[in-house]
């Protein structure tokens, strides 16, 4: 009789766990089944008025002053992403910010940018 490591006691029931599902599942369902996981994951763009458009440079403007931490967020590729530190310049000809963080100098496109606020 030969030991399978994948067995597990569930109470007085021996369990394969996924095992079992394994004989059902194609090529074709597994490739729709992460299809389907990555559009749960994707994040449409928001929508972002004058105002809102306005506020986020003025928080900008204020801790570029301040030279304060910020919590600046981004969408990229259906993913919105957070950055922390403190901006150095923002050049609005190229449309890019500046900031350092622990990691050092990164930069961000300006259009990308979805949310700014002060940390302190």
């Amino acid at each position: 009789m030969s030991i399978n490591r994948d067995r597990k006691m569930v109470g007085d029931v021996q369990d394969r766990g996924a095992l079992k599902w394994t004989s059902l599942m194609l090529p074709e369902h597994i490739r729709m089944l992460r299809e389907w996981y990555e559009e749960d994951c994707r994040i449409p763009r928001p929508d972002l008025d004058e105002f809102d458009l306005q506020q986020i440079q003025e928080e900008l403007d204020v801790g570029l002053k301040r030279n304060c931490e910020m919590k600046i967020e981004t969408w990229h590729d259906e993913q919105v992403t957070e950055h922390r530190g403190r901006i150095e310049r923002i050049d609005v000809s190229a449309r890019k910010l500046f900031y350092e963080n622990s990691s050092g100098r990164q930069r961000l496109s300006l259009d990308e940018i979805i949310a700014a606020s002060s940390l302190e």
